[in-house]
């Protein structure tokens, strides 16, 4: 008996351990995406010819106001794995910061899009 209410007292000091960490990854995806907000938005208002910004599905890009041309991507697929386009300077700081910490938060996994004063859509 003794031993049974021992397992079952560990079972739930790791599940409220695990709860615990869940609460601070939480916490820490929050965070880390309004900051890819911000800079994004920085970069929509400082460069006037890009009209979008959209992250889903372990990618992101900008789109151009001209539909003629092809959106930047700054994350890419190549034959070797994933890696950063840092064709333009001013992606640099967004790209080291998702290359920072998406492995640990999933970034490119959670959804937006938006416009430099768009609201922010997460659904669509």
């Amino acid at each position: 008996m003794r031993e049974r209410v021992l397992r079952q007292r560990k079972r739930y000091k790791a599940m409220n351990i695990n709860k615990q960490i869940e609460t601070h990854l939480d916490a820490a995806r929050s965070i880390a995406c309004n900051e890819v907000e911000r800079m994004a938005r920085k970069i929509l208002t400082d460069h006037q010819n890009l009209d979008e910004f959209v992250m889903r599905m372990g990618a992101y890009f900008f789109t151009y106001k001209d539909e003629s041309k092809a959106a930047i991507h700054p994350y890419n697929k190549y034959s070797c794995g994933y890696g950063y386009n840092d064709t333009f300077k001013y992606l640099k700081p967004l790209n080291d910061f998702i290359r920072e910490w998406n492995s640990t938060l999933c970034l490119t996994g959670i959804p937006m899009r938006f416009t430099a004063k768009g609201p922010k859509t997460t659904n669509w």
